[in-house]
């Protein structure tokens, strides 16, 4: 299957890095979109100088990135609720995020809320510790 854009749910970590290569690697192959996403689940509001001090981690990642980034996205709320959201708004045909095997991501995973809520490809890299 040939993609035409992909979203990378990153957060801002290290190993945002290894999910976005395996982004990137699907979408040279296909030549399409790569937009990035940081989905801040703890604040309802983002301060002023929260929201840059964000916004100059993810322009990092993109600047680091060896594709061009379509589109880099800061925004607040559940998780899954937003990349549904961006999923329908943007035409998105495969989402990317990492998982760590550990024992807090196996009670409070958003895997599963994630694959049932958006409605498309759903990859998930596995984040070695």
């Amino acid at each position: 299957m040939t993609y035409k854009h992909i979203l990378v749910a990153v957060d801002l970590t290290e190993s945002s890095k290894e999910v976005i290569d395996k982004a990137t690697s699907l979408a040279k192959g296909a030549n399409c979109k790569l937009s990035l996403v940081y989905v801040d689940v703890d604040d309802v509001v983002l301060e002023s100088r929260h929201r840059v001090a964000l916004e100059s981690k993810m322009q990092a990642m993109v600047d680091q990135s060896d594709y061009p980034i379509t589109e880099s996205l800061v925004v607040i709320g559940d998780l899954h609720i937003k990349l549904a959201g961006i999923v329908k708004k943007s035409n998105i045909d495969l989402v990317v995020c990492g998982h760590h095997h550990t024992f807090f991501s196996r009670l409070f995973s958003s895997v599963p809320k994630l694959a049932n809520a958006v409605e498309t490809d759903l990859l998930v890299v596995y984040l070695n510790q």
